[in-house]
């Protein structure tokens, strides 16, 4: 398995991270993109209940496509 490079600007420097600041950057990426799944399934969640309460009210999927 190749190990990606990254590389980071500070100014006019780019460094290449290795060794601890290579793992604390890729466990910060990786909390990050847990979080913003989260928050994605939350939204879809949160979309799929309104849905949900303007069918009861009797709603058309056109009326409610165009409050959402």
């Amino acid at each position: 398995m190749a190990k990606e490079k990254i590389l980071v600007q500070i100014d006019d420097q780019v460094i290449e991270l290795k060794g601890e600041e290579l793992e604390a950057f890729n466990k910060d990426r990786f909390e990050i993109q847990t979080e913003l799944e989260a928050q994605k399934a939350q939204l879809e969640t949160q979309k799929a209940l309104k849905v949900s309460a303007y069918t009861k009210l009797g709603l058309t999927e056109e009326e409610i496509n165009a409050i959402l």
